[in-house]
């Protein structure tokens, strides 16, 4: 294996940790749905009801302390929270 190819794989690993983590919280914040539910594509801001402003507070405290990172201002955006693959992005653009 080349050492891209490692590289490529543990980024791979690194996103499906991260992606399966967000889906935890996901669920502990907005019980009314299952692990079933949620996957990779789920779309969160403006498709989901329950996902509010209160919603919306707790899960960025949740990622801040799951992840140990500092979200900024300019971080809480439609387009951040706007599916689970949004939110791995920016979650692994603070890793």
């Amino acid at each position: 294996m080349t050492s891209a190819q490692a590289f490529e794989q543990t980024t791979k690993h690194f996103r499906e940790q991260t992606v399966t983590q967000l889906i935890k919280l996901l669920v502990a914040i907005i019980p009314n749905y299952d692990e079933t539910f949620w996957n990779v594509d789920t779309e969160l801001f403006g498709a989901i009801a329950e996902f509010d402003s209160m919603a919306l507070v707790t899960l960025i405290g949740e990622i801040e302390e799951s992840f140990d990172i500092d979200l900024d201002d300019d971080d809480i955006s439609a387009e951040n929270f706007a599916s689970v693959a949004s939110l791995t992005e920016l979650v692994l653009e603070h890793s």
